[in-house]
């Protein structure tokens, strides 16, 4: 099995330096052309199904990278981005700061009115048990969120320990960066990382 990642294109959140979580907020003009960029880039590749989260800045961009294949596109509510509660629509800095001067653990702490980062985590590795358990010979294209997809990388490189201070190679590996390519490839027995967080289309 295949598996390539793309993260949604700038968001209107995403362009005012927002913290969005589960707000549908819709692709900006530069995450719109971002998306078409990245469509453009992955229209030779082989897709056999892209899964997407259910909101629209992910959707959106999944419509346009869709246009050059012939599969679907499936809809999953646990590829959503992590649900930030109080914190959605406020600078995205001031989770970070509450979460550090709490003190707690990164997968337990929870922001208020949304959900820990342990749930981000058990729900999106549910997800991959399923695909890679479905689609043994196929390759797969997930168009998701930021957090959620730190938690893809960061389960195929086995960087598990993470204080919210991602350093110049954590952020290289995790920082995903709006509509970058991330693949990997399953050889029967354990994940290879082909690439992380590759944003050549958008240069």
């Amino acid at each position: 099995m295949k598996l390539i990642t793309v993260r949604h294109g700038s968001s209107k959140a995403n362009d005012s330096g927002l913290s969005a979580g589960w707000m549908d907020v819709e692709l900006g003009d530069k995450g719109l052309e971002q998306a078409k960029n990245v469509a453009k880039r992955l229209k030779d590749k082989k897709i056999d199904v892209i899964y997407s989260s259910d909101l629209k800045r992910a959707s959106r961009t999944a419509e346009e990278i869709v246009k050059f294949h012939d599969c679907e596109i499936i809809l999953d509510k646990r590829l959503r981005e992590q649900n930030k509660g109080k914190y959605a629509g406020t600078p995205a800095k001031d989770m970070w700061d509450d979460f550090r001067a709490s003190g707690e653990d990164i997968l337990e702490w929870t922001p208020e009115g949304g959900e820990s980062l342990g749930s981000v985590k058990n729900k999106t590795l549910n997800f991959l048990s399923e695909i890679e358990e479905k689609h043994k010979d196929k390759t797969v294209l997930v168009v998701s969120h930021g957090g959620t997809l730190a938690v893809v990388s960061r389960h195929f490189y086995e960087d598990v320990e993470f204080d919210g201070k991602p350093d110049s190679v954590s952020n290289a590996r995790h920082g995903h960066k709006n509509t970058s390519v991330s693949e990997y490839s399953f050889d029967g027995e354990k994940w290879n990382v082909v690439r992380t967080n590759c944003t050549e289309h958008l240069k």
